[in-house]
Formats: structure tokens, C-alpha cells, sequence
């Protein structure tokens, strides 16, 4: 195993910026970078991610990543994890204003104004980048991938002791993807422990080969007709009990009615869907919005290769 590249430099440099003012620089800029942070202040509901997203290509079940492009499981979530997301929204804004009290050039999106995003496989692989910066002082002189997470005291203290690769696969793989498809050779993963704001920063080299298999992966899953095998066949098991999927997955529930589900959607180029149902025929195609998908019509027939 490969030792992780630490960004001592750049903790202690924010350290010390922080100290210096106590930390007054930082929050004038927290104050300008907060409302830019859109993610966190979206007044609309979203049930469903229209696109299969880099940042979940790295977990370990394939068909647990099928389910989800396939929207199979309506997932209503309670308070306390809606607050979770919507901190980690928020607290991009505050890694950015510590990266600029060091000297760090931050750029969060491009110059429409718009997020940063990877465009993946037919149109339905995508993902949005937090920024790229420069001016690190590890290599001053390097464009670099900024990825920012906020962690349980359980999750910094196993992120430390053997770094991201090991640490938080998945952040990995989102990582690689990001910098292979902007051409990035480096990222910088910036940590914070929610229970007591300390930070880890790490420096992770472009892997092509992580990037290219992730790439791969990510186009089996959007072009395949019927979900990957199993993780596993107990419902028992520890990542089986937590995923989303569950219940469809072993069988015990019919899965979510929308046209993602349903026998006659098909898959198009440019991030489209087809109705294929021959009463839904027009020429051109029956092309369906996301409000079509998540609608429905008379027509639906559950495909009988989702459940169990």
C-alpha cells in the first residue's frame, strides 16, 4: 500500500492564517462564498438524480448503482439526514474561504458561471466538481482538484490512520473520475471532523487505471436491460441491511412505479429516455421528460427483472 501523501504544509499554513486575524479574513469571505453555494439553499424537492452520479460510482455493488439510475426506490429521508446533506452543501463554502486566507486561487465554476461538471457515457453519467485550485504550497505552481467532505469522529479517525484510497473508496473513484476527464494529475482531498472542526488534507496522484475501469463501469451499468448479479443473497448481510434497495432487491417489495421501472423505457443517446409502448408510438420517438418519468402512464408494466 502506497503512504498517503499528507498536505502538512497546507494545514499548518491554514493554522496559522487562522490564528493570525483569529480568523477574521476567513469570515469575510465565508460571508461573500456562503450564497453561492446553490446545492444548499434548492427550494425543490428531488426524489431522483436524473443522471448516474460520479461521486457513487466507487461503491461496491454494481447493482445497488443499477437500482438507483433505474430509480427503483423512492427514498423519503428523516430530518436529521436531510440536515447532514444540506451541511455538507454548505461547508464548501468553508473549505474554499480556507484554501483563500493561504493564498490559494479557487475557482468553484467556470466561465458561464456554472458548475464544473463531467459529462459522462451517452449522456447519463455526470457529476459536478466542488473546484479547481492552484497555488497549494506542496506545488505552488499545479492546477489541482478540490474534493471537500465532512466526517463522522469514526470515519476522520480511520481517514488519518491509512488515508482516502483505503479510507473512502468511493471518494476516490469520484475523485479519478474528475481529474481524468479534466485532465487534472492532482486532487486535494480537504476533510473536516464534525465533531471538533480538525482538519486532514491530502495530496492523491491521477490513477488512469481506477479512472478508465470507473469509466467502464459506468457504461455497463446505464446500457444494461436487467440489474448486475447480487452483492450478496443474505438480506442479513452488513451492506445489504443499509442500502436503499433492500427490500426490492431480496424481494420483500415491488419496486417504485415510475417509467424507469417499467418494461417499455429504453435507454437513448443525449441523456434521453424512450417509450417504446406501441399506443405511446410517434415518429421521431416517444422521448419522455423527467416530469414524464416520474409521472407514468396507463401503459406501465413493471420489468420483471428488477425484483429479487
Amino acid at each position: 500500500m502506497t503512504k498517503p501523501f499528507v498536505a502538512v504544509k497546507t494545514m499548518e499554513a491554514i493554522e496559522e492564517a487562522m490564528a493570525s486575524d483569529q480568523g477574521a479574513h476567513f469570515r469575510t469571505l465565508l460571508r461573500d462564498l456562503l450564497p453561492l453555494q446553490e446545492d444548499g439553499y434548492r427550494g425543490e424537492e428531488e426524489s431522483f438524480r436524473a443522471h448516474l452520479g460520479a461521486s457513487i460510482i466507487g461503491r461496491d455493488c454494481s447493482r445497488e448503482l443499477w437500482y438507483s439510475f433505474r430509480w427503483t426506490t423512492r427514498k423519503d429521508f428523516p430530518g436529521y439526514v436531510l440536515r447532514l446533506f444540506n451541511r455538507g452543501h454548505l461547508e464548501e463554502a468553508r473549505f474554499v474561504s480556507l484554501l483563500m486566507i493561504i493564498g490559494c486561487k479557487v475557482w468553484q465554476f467556470d466561465e458561464n458561471g456554472e458548475q464544473f461538471r463531467l459529462k459522462g457515457h451517452r449522456g447519463h453519467y455526470a457529476g459536478g466538481l466542488d473546484s479547481v485550485l492552484k497555488g497549494l504550497p506542496e506545488m505552488p505552481d499545479e492546477n489541482v482538484l478540490g474534493e471537500y467532505k465532512t466526517h463522522n469522529d469514526k470515519s476522520f479517525t480511520k481517514l488519518v490512520k491509512v488515508g482516502v484510497r483505503e479510507a473512502k473508496p468511493e471518494h476516490y473513484a469520484q475523485m479519478n473520475q474528475y481529474m481524468g476527464y479534466y485532465d487534472l494529475q492532482w486532487a486535494l482531498y480537504l476533510a473536516v471532523n464534525k465533531n471538533d472542526d480538525k482538519l486532514y488534507a491530502e495530496l492523491v496522484p491521477f490513477d488512469a487505471t481506477n479512472y478508465g475501469q470507473h469509466q467502464m463501469r459506468a457504461a455497463f451499468i446505464i446500457d444494461s436491460p436487467t440489474p448486475p448479479p447480487k452483492i450478496s443473497n443474505s438480506p442479513g448481510w452488513w451492506k445489504c441491511k443499509f442500502c436503499d434497495h433492500k427490500e426490492v432487491c431480496h424481494g420483500s417489495d415491488e419496486a417504485d412505479l415510475n417509467c424507469r421501472t417499467c418494461a417499455w423505457a429504453q435507454v437513448a443517446d443525449e441523456g434521453r429516455w424512450l417509450c417504446t409502448h406501441p399506443e405511446n408510438y410517434v415518429e421521431g420517438g416517444c422521448w419522455l421528460s423527467k416530469q414524464d418519468q416520474l409521472s407514468g402512464c396507463g401503459h406501465y408494466e413493471a420489468n420483471p427483472t428488477i425484483k429479487g
